[in-house]
């Protein structure tokens, strides 16, 4: 099942990176990253290579809001990119404006989710980099949280539980399932009625074993979903709930 839809790689050369490939992608593209918009008529900064965006770059500066946008868009568009060179790119920029973001307010959640996105992307663009990059995305996420759990609506708890049930576990990688059904369930407790929280929370049992609670938490899933007004998102949280049934 995807989970593409809570905003949504490429697969190593080694078979043991394809669990981490998923979690990164899950990482870049479920956390919708900006619950606060830059205001009409402004303009996000764009972020250059490396950490070419800076905070006191002039007329380059930009709002943590600005750069928040700027990660959502680029991860957005990394979604559905299939030239790996634009894909490091996209994660190359994003990594700028979270810098440039952090720069600003080190301890903001929108800066901190962001910089976790960003990693998430750099761990896309460069599998073989993927342990120490979801590792240090996890310790992201967790900053996160701390500053404002509740950011994109349990983002950092949510995707903290979805790497945790789908990289593998040591000695390959920091996959855990039953800490990753810990972090689903804390996110369900903080934001019940968000789809995306309650997918993650079924996954997370299914993979610790719960068949029966996984069932009833797709079934929720598609009741809250099916509350929701038409589009894109509600389709893919319903074809995930939908995908999440059909299981056996």
């Amino acid at each position: 099942m995807s989970m593409r839809r809570d905003g949504v790689w490429a697969c190593g050369a080694a078979l043991w990176l394809v669990p981490f490939a998923l979690a990164a992608v899950v990482l870049a593209g479920c956390a919708s990253m900006s619950r606060h918009p830059a205001a009409p008529g402004s303009s996000a900064p764009t972020a250059g290579a490396g950490s070419g965006a800076h905070a006191d770059s002039g007329s380059n500066a930009g709002s943590i809001e600005q750069y928040a946008a700027v990660i959502k868009a680029n991860s957005d568009r990394s979604d559905l990119e299939s030239d790996g060179k634009v894909r490091s790119d996209l994660a190359t920029q994003s990594t700028g404006a979270a810098d440039a973001c952090l720069a600003l307010d080190a301890q903001a959640a929108a800066c901190l989710y962001g910089k976790a996105v960003a990693t998430g992307m750099e761990a896309r663009a460069h599998p073989t980099k993927a342990v120490g990059l979801l590792n240090t995305m996890l310790q992201k996420l967790s900053a996160a949280d701390s500053a404002d759990p509740n950011y994109d609506k349990a983002g950092p708890s949510r995707v903290r539980a979805l790497v945790l049930i789908r990289a593998p576990g040591w000695p390959l990688g920091p996959g855990d399932a039953d800490a990753g059904l810990t972090a689903a369930r804390k996110a369900v407790s903080l934001q019940p009625n968000y789809p995306p929280n309650v997918l993650a929370f079924a996954e997370a049992l299914s993979k610790t074993g719960d068949a029966k609670g996984a069932h009833e938490g797709y079934q929720h899933a598609l009741d809250l979903a099916q509350t929701v007004p038409a589009g894109p998102e509600r389709d893919g949280w319903l074809h995930d709930a939908q995908d999440g049934l059909a299981q056996k």
